[in-house]
């Protein structure tokens, strides 16, 4: 390997051990999924065994603490050196399998013991708001809320039925149009809209950068409808709420989304008018991109892309997952189009 060829490297370590020479000549391949809101981060470590040491004195156990950092040298030119830390993690699962032995490691981002993914409970939440019931939920699984929402809407009473907390989170913020990640030990709680307005990380230009592969797609039956109606009466009260929503662009026909879903004010029925027709239309425009290494990107982040003809523009990345292995380093993103309103 001459002083300036390009390479990358993990850097592992387990309870708190650094074992990255350890492991060095036994890796087969490692993965860090940057999930999706509503599912969780997660490592995956794939292991040459033939000393059965990960079955032995090795073996992983529940809850063992594993951070993890990939750093390039040389990557995009002569001299460079950078890094992306993954965080940390604990595991959950594992397996074996051979001939010859081979071990698989997987680790998430939620401390294992904790009761908020698969305790499920029943409560009552009244004069509450949704920052209130992630707080909670933050404080019993030991991380940190990170709230990034604009809005954090008020219930009067929500229903907890059998679900488990973070269940429970992630069902009522996605109805208020709140994305949920876990991630180096914090809960994050964000608007997807305010992530799209952010500048993109990067700009890729088919035929100039390292694509492997990608794939667009899109489909009417994800942008079915041109604009939305909600229409509430408070049958206590007898006042009618009503609020439509066209975004910027939209046809000049086409069928509308019909909203009846109970609000205490005007501005929540406008803003839930909106949420719903986001729901309905974001997903139009979607695709994947496989790229050599790159630690610049994360979900939540946007791109640009430019020599896709029609597919070109803005794009958020809803996934995306770093892989380091006989293949080399690569990262596989999975993106959808900005809707921009």
């Amino acid at each position: 390997m001459t002083q300036t060829a390009r390479w990358a490297e993990l850097e592992l370590t387990y309870n708190g051990k650094n074992i990255s020479e350890s492991i060095a000549d036994s890796l087969l391949d490692f993965t860090y999924n940057d999930a999706a809101s509503g599912s969780l981060d997660d490592i995956d470590l794939r292991l040459e065994d033939r000393k059965l040491k990960w079955q032995n004195a090795w073996a992983a156990q529940e809850g063992d603490v594993i951070k993890a950092t990939i750093r390039t040298h040389h990557w995009n030119k002569p001299g460079e050196s950078q890094k992306l830390a993954f965080g940390e993690f604990e595991v959950d699962s594992g397996s074996v399998g051979g001939p010859p032995d081979t071990v698989s490691i997987k680790a998430t981002s939620l401390p294992v013991k904790a009761g908020v993914r698969f305790e499920k409970r029943t409560k009552a939440w009244e004069k509450t708001k949704l920052k209130t019931i992630a707080a909670e939920v933050a404080a019993k699984a030991k991380l940190k809320l990170l709230y990034e929402a604009t809005d954090n809407p008020s219930y009067d009473r929500i229903d907890q039925t059998e679900m488990s907390d973070l269940a429970f989170l992630l069902d009522t913020a996605t109805k208020e149009g709140i994305a949920i990640k876990v991630a180096s030990g914090r809960l994050v709680l964000f608007d997807e809209f305010e992530y799209e307005k952010k500048p993109p990380v990067a700009t890729i230009v088919r035929g100039r950068d390292p694509v492997l592969d990608f794939s667009f797609n899109w489909s009417i039956a994800s942008k079915a409808y041109r604009s939305s109606v909600l229409t509430y009466t408070d049958t206590s009260s007898k006042k009618t709420y009503k609020a439509a929503f066209t975004p910027p662009g939209a046809p000049v026909s086409g069928p509308v989304l019909k909203l009846n879903e109970q609000v205490t004010s005007q501005a929540e029925a406008q803003r839930l008018a909106r949420m719903r027709l986001r729901e309905k239309n974001k997903e139009y425009g979607t695709g994947s991109l496989t790229l050599m290494g790159d630690v610049r990107m994360a979900t939540g982040l946007t791109i640009t892309l430019k020599g896709w003809g029609r597919y070109d523009g803005k794009y958020l990345i809803e996934s995306c997952s770093h892989t380091l292995g006989s293949g080399g380093y690569t990262t596989a993103l999975q993106i959808r189009k900005v809707l921009g309103w």
